[in-house]
C-alpha cells in the first residue's frame, strides 16, 4: 500500500472547514477540533478495510452537508457522488470541489428517502454520517434496506443511538427498540422546517435505535459482519453515539460446527436459549435428586430411632 499523500489546501478552505468544527458546539471541549478527528476516522476506515486501493473506489456520500468526507475521498482519487436534501450547505462545497478542480466529485441534491439502487446505482462505499438519527420510522428502515441493495462492499455509519429505549417498533418480521426525538414543533411550516440546517428535513420526530436493534436490522436486511469502530480515537464523543461498519460479503460455511450453515441468527439465538433452558432443567432435575437422596439418608438413620422427616403440605 503506497504512503498517505497529502493536498496542500489554501488558507480559505482550511479557514472554512475549521470553522465547521465549531458550529453549534458552543461550550464543547472539542469543538475545535472535532470534525477532523471524524473525518480522520472515516478515511482511515476506508484504507484499512476497503478491498481495493482508494483511488479506484466509488463512494456515495448521503447527507453530505458541506461535503467535507467526500471532498476529502475524492482528493484521494475517489469517484465520489455527494447527495444532500438542502443546497444550501452543500453549495459551499461545491465551490470548493471546483475550486480544487475535483472533477471525479458530483453534488446532488436529492432526498435521502428517495436513494434508490434504480436512480443512483451501485457504490463500493456508502458514508450514512450524521443523518440515521434524523430519520423517523418506516423511513429509516427502508433506507438501510435501499443501501443494502446499493452497496457493493462497505456502509459506514455515524449515529446517535437510544441508551433508554421507550419505544418497539415492529418491521416486517422482527421487532426493533428505540426511542422517538422531537426534530421540530408540530405546526411549524413547511419553509420553517427547511430552513432548520441541523434538524430533519420535514418529520416532525425521528427514531434513534438501540445499538443491539441497530446492529441486528443491518444483519436481518443481510450485511454479513457488522463491526464497532473505537480507533482512531474521537475524545470526547458521547456514549449515545457511534461509529458502525457493516460489510456485505457471501456467508461463510462451516466444516467444523456444521449446524451454524444455512440458518438464521434468531433461529441461532433460539437453539441456543433452548440448550440453556434445557441445561436449567438438567440441574434442577439433578438437585432434586440430591436432596432425595440426603433426605432418604437422613430419614434411614432417624427410623432407627423412631422418627422420620416428612413434608407437610
Amino acid at each position: 500500500m503506497p504512503p498517505e499523500m497529502m493536498c496542500a489546501l489554501d488558507k480559505d478552505i482550511l479557514d472554512f472547514f475549521a470553522r465547521k468544527g465549531k458550529e453549534g458546539q458552543t461550550g464543547d471541549p472539542s469543538a475545535k477540533n472535532a470534525n477532523g478527528l471524524k473525518v480522520r476516522r472515516i478515511m482511515q476506515i476506508v484504507r484499512d478495510l476497503a478491498h481495493k486501493p482508494i483511488e479506484e473506489l466509488s463512494v456515495l456520500d448521503l447527507a453530505c452537508g458541506e461535503g467535507v468526507y467526500a471532498i476529502e475521498t475524492a482528493l484521494r482519487g475517489s469517484k465520489v457522488c455527494a447527495l444532500d436534501a438542502r443546497n444550501q450547505r452543500m453549495e459551499q462545497g461545491a465551490n470548493i470541489s471546483e475550486r480544487l478542480g475535483l472533477n471525479n466529485l458530483s453534488f446532488v441534491q436529492q432526498d435521502i428517502r428517495e436513494v434508490t439502487l434504480k436512480s443512483q446505482g451501485e457504490y463500493d462505499v456508502i458514508y450514512l454520517l450524521g443523518i440515521l438519527y434524523h430519520l423517523d420510522v418506516p423511513d429509516s428502515f427502508n433506507v438501510i434496506k435501499n443501501l443494502y441493495a446499493m452497496c457493493r462492499h462497505l456502509l459506514i455509519i455515524d449515529t446517535h443511538i437510544s441508551l433508554s429505549p421507550k419505544e418497539e417498533i415492529r418491521y416486517e418480521t422482527e421487532t426493533y427498540k428505540g426511542s422517538k426525538v422531537r426534530e421540530h414543533k408540530d405546526d411549524d411550516s413547511n419553509a420553517a422546517r427547511t430552513s432548520k440546517l441541523l434538524a430533519s428535513i420535514d418529520n416532525t420526530f425521528s427514531f434513534l435505535f438501540t445499538k443491539e436493534s441497530l446492529v441486528r436490522l443491518l444483519r436481518d436486511v443481510g450485511f454479513t459482519t457488522v463491526f464497532e469502530c473505537h480507533a482512531p480515537l474521537e475524545p470526547f464523543k458521547p456514549r449515545n453515539r457511534i461509529t458502525l461498519i457493516a460489510c456485505k460479503g457471501l456467508p461463510v460455511q462451516i466444516s467444523t460446527y456444521p449446524w451454524v450453515n444455512g440458518i438464521t441468527e434468531k433461529e441461532i439465538e433460539s437453539l441456543i436459549e433452548n440448550e440453556e433452558r434445557l441445561k436449567i432443567k438438567e440441574k434442577l432435575r439433578n438437585s432434586k435428586g440430591v436432596k432425595q437422596y440426603a433426605t432418604n439418608a437422613v430419614n434411614g438413620i432417624l427410623r432407627l430411632l423412631g422418627y422420620e422427616i416428612r413434608r407437610i403440605v
